[in-house]
């Protein structure tokens, strides 16, 4: 049964509504023919038959013996990249083809991969293609879709080939050198100046070696056990600890075009971990979407790579206000960690959250990704004033913006009437949205 529809579905072509109409005139022409026994209705429908039965067999021969596949292209890529590969067509039947259309599936968004071609018999031809990677995420590249019709425009048909594979699409960690991460004893802006990385004398756990490791840190006796390089894992005691926390809440985000605020937040979290990991610093990473995320923490090259896994599988989909998200973990934060916080939220109940974690002791910092760039209608002025009056250092990002940039220091009370001027002055604070 199932070899028998596999014929059959190797047989059928889907009619157009040019086909469509053919078919409803050969009828009526039938019809009339047999009422009225005329001849010349007669030839007609005979014509008319022959006409459709030509342009539906040369439909299903025209991909016949089509053969498609894609070649290399890579499965792994950053925001920003363009993913590069050849698409190879091949017409191994003895007829020519007619104009083929041909498009790779995919439900990464962006434009639509593939091209149109004529090929002769026993014929081929490639050519390149190339797609802008313009959001994190797990994509589905592939299969080849090919379709074509007949010269009438009678039927339609379409072959799929070739597999389907996983795209995985990593947010840019970008390098920040004019951020520096708060430092332990410290308040207000002060806390922003550079803390050279320290460790504890005694070493807490022993874990794989990772490329980067100095030679200091190697573990020789769980070497020696192992077969293989161990390093050290140092207890830092929880003064060097960095949490970074983005809000993936769906109702906060906005978009305009292809850029969202999303996944500005997301760079920002990536480019915060990379600058704790390169210092030496262990990194932990709370993220409540379409799961809850969170991850341990840990330091060295692995936890970057886990950072960017999790929030390259993550998704906006979350539905835990920021205020809540911060309320359930806070017992996670160790006194005097540093607290990175990236939101892109206007609401002002999660404010009184962290300055109650600041007076604990932890070191707080805020990136505000400002939603009124990005087509949002309200404004991020009032949830950074009230930041800055309670001494959190925080930083403001804009569509367009480059991190290095924009998070190279952070906004005063000074400098904010200027920056609201140059960005938009139609936008108007949170509280006074009804």
């Amino acid at each position: 049964m199932i070899m028998l529809r596999r014929v059959v579905s190797r047989f059928c072509a889907e009619t157009t509504r040019r086909g469509k109409g053919m078919v409803l005139l050969f009828v009526v022409i039938l019809f009339l023919a047999l009422a009225t026994g005329e001849g010349v209705l007669y030839r007609l429908t005979y014509l008319l038959a022959l006409v459709m039965g030509v342009s539906y067999a040369w439909t299903r021969l025209n991909l016949w013996r089509l053969d498609m596949r894609v070649e290399g292209q890579s499965s792994v890529a950053q925001v920003g990249d363009v993913l590069e590969g050849s698409i190879y067509v091949c017409n191994k039947s003895f007829l020519p083809t007619s104009w083929v259309e041909i498009m790779q599936m995919s439900d990464m968004p962006g434009d639509v991969c593939g091209g149109a071609t004529r090929l002769p018999a026993r014929g081929w031809e490639a050519w390149e293609v190339q797609r802008r990677c313009y959001a994190r995420g797990v994509y589905t590249m592939g299969p080849l879709v090919a379709c074509s019709s007949d010269f009438l425009g009678l039927f339609r048909v379409e072959v799929i080939r070739g597999d389907a594979i996983k795209v995985v699409i990593y947010p840019p960690a970008a390098e920040l050198p004019y951020f520096r991460l708060p430092s332990a004893g410290l308040s207000g802006e002060e806390r922003i100046r550079h803390r050279p990385p320290t460790r504890s004398a005694h070493a807490g756990t022993v874990r794989e070696y990772d490329h980067g490791d100095s030679m200091n840190r190697i573990h020789w006796p769980s070497t020696a056990k192992h077969g293989q390089l161990m390093s050290k894992e140092f207890d830092s005691g929880g003064f060097g600890d960095v949490w970074v926390v983005v809000d993936l809440e769906r109702r906060v985000q906005h978009s305009q075009g292809m850029e969202r605020t999303d996944e500005y937040a997301v760079a920002a979290a990536a480019s915060l971990a990379r600058v704790a990991i390169t210092g030496g610093r262990s990194v932990g990473l709370i993220a409540f979407g379409d799961q809850e995320y969170f991850l341990p923490l840990a330091s060295g090259v692995r936890q970057m790579s886990n950072v960017l896994d999790t929030l390259a599988w993550s998704k906006t989909e979350g539905r835990t206000p920021l205020a809540e998200v911060l309320s359930q973990t806070a017992l996670t934060f160790d006194r005097f960690a540093s607290l990175l916080v990236v939101t892109s939220s206007t609401a002002t109940e999660w404010v009184p959250v962290l300055q109650n974690l600041a007076y604990r002791g932890l070191r707080v910092v805020v990136v505000v990704v400002d939603p009124a760039s990005f087509g949002g209608s309200q404004s991020c002025y009032e949830v950074v004033m009230r930041l800055v009056s309670a001494a959190i250092p925080a930083y403001v990002v804009r569509r367009g913006d480059a991190l290095p940039l924009a998070l190279a220091a952070p906004v005063t009370l000074h400098d904010w009437p200027v920056v609201e001027q140059l960005s938009a002055s139609e936008v108007v604070p949170a509280s006074k949205v009804s």
